[in-house]
């Protein structure tokens, strides 16, 4: 090592879906993300879980999770994850005025009231959503008061602790160290978003659920999930075709990076039957939003898809037709540095390694 050479900082990003463990790694360039290498392996995980993706198998995702890091040929042992959406408890609080040195015990108080575990069985994190400026106005205007006037808007997450013990023994099991844990939806903003201020839906579809995210200023302010993903996709596919469900879930994947695929018919004539639970949900979630009196006057502007089944052909006119909305494919390596002639591939695998891309940018960035 020469005398002024400087460590260069690496992170994986390791999303473990309940069909596939995606791994990317990014190094620290000048607060930049730049690509260093990325890996996946097919994996159904066996969960029955609606809120995990983690089975009984610990063993066997670790030993996955392990392959792929040596494949890849991944040089950190520094890894954050992602806890998926379902997993997670996520509300907006709103407390009065008050100093911010006692936030941190009303936001306590409060959660009690609101999780839905006894709180030592929950690990609990929040972000405060009022600007510090705004505080200072309003104590100021109150003369230092904690009664009355406008409200402090508190994000507040939880997620229980047995769960979170589950993935940091996968990962010492894997030989990484589990840096950071965060929820899906704070990795899919940072992958897919970034500092974007307007009312954005993301839609993550995954292999057994689509998690849908309302982001407000880079923010996510609503989350739900329905589980219907993938493999519902591959199920219906494979009653139409007569076919297994192997045949048709490559059929599908085939489609996916063919132009101009399924124009006569196929996997577009399954598609509307298929999503609509996840429509219905979609529109019960914009109305909830749009309806509470903080956000009144506020406009979903577009949908950002992502998630292996993101590139469906026909996936998003018929999203767009239904939702009144324009719909995109998101492209997770915008904000992050790579190789040009990567591109192609890139734009292959993208929007399902949306959260891994997330993941790793999270320690950067």
């Amino acid at each position: 090592m020469g005398l002024f050479s400087k460590k260069i900082e690496s992170y994986l990003g390791v999303d473990i879906g309940a069909g596939s463990v995606k791994v990317v790694e990014c190094r620290n360039d000048r607060k930049r993300a730049r690509l260093s290498t990325y890996g996946f392996a097919e994996m159904e995980t066996g969960s029955t879980n609606p809120t995990s993706n983690l089975g009984s198998d610990l063993d066997g995702i670790a030993a996955t999770l392990k392959e792929v890091c040596g494949r890849a040929k991944v040089e950190s042992k520094r890894a954050v994850t992602s806890l998926p959406i379902a997993a997670v408890f996520s509300s907006i609080i709103s407390l009065p005025i008050m100093p911010k040195k006692e936030l941190p015990a009303a936001v306590q108080w409060e959660a009690k009231k609101l999780v839905p575990l006894p709180i030592e069985e929950m690990i609990l994190d929040w972000k405060l959503l009022t600007s510090d400026e705004d505080l200072k106005k309003d104590a100021s205007a109150k003369g230092g008061s904690a009664s009355g006037g406008k409200a402090i808007r508190v994000l507040l997450t939880g997620a229980p602790k047995g769960l979170v013990q589950q993935y940091l023994t996968v990962f010492k099991r894997a030989g990484l160290e589990l840096a950071s844990l965060e929820t899906e939806a704070f990795a899919l903003i940072r992958s897919l978003v970034g500092g974007d201020p307007s009312v954005i839906l993301i839609l993550d579809i995954g292999f057994a659920r689509t998690s849908m995210v309302i982001v407000d200023a880079a923010t996510p302010m609503l989350s739900r999930s329905v589980d219907v993903g993938g493999k519902d996709f591959s199920r219906a596919l494979a009653e139409t075709m007569g076919t297994d469900a192997s045949t048709a879930e490559q059929f599908k994947l085939d489609l996916a990076v063919m132009p101009n695929a399924g124009a006569g018919g196929g996997l577009p004539a399954i598609l509307p039957r298929t999503l609509a639970p996840v429509i219905q949900e979609v529109r019960y979630g914009v109305n909830l939003y749009l309806s509470q009196e903080e956000h009144r006057g506020r406009v979903v502007e577009k949908v950002i898809l992502a998630g292996g089944s993101a590139l469906l052909p026909g996936l998003t006119d018929i999203l767009a037709r239904e939702l009144s909305l324009r719909v995109f494919v998101g492209d997770p390596w915008a904000r992050v540095m790579y190789p040009p002639d990567l591109r192609p591939a890139l734009d292959t695998i993208g929007p399902r390694f949306a959260v891994a891309v997330g993941l790793a940018m999270r320690e950067i960035t």
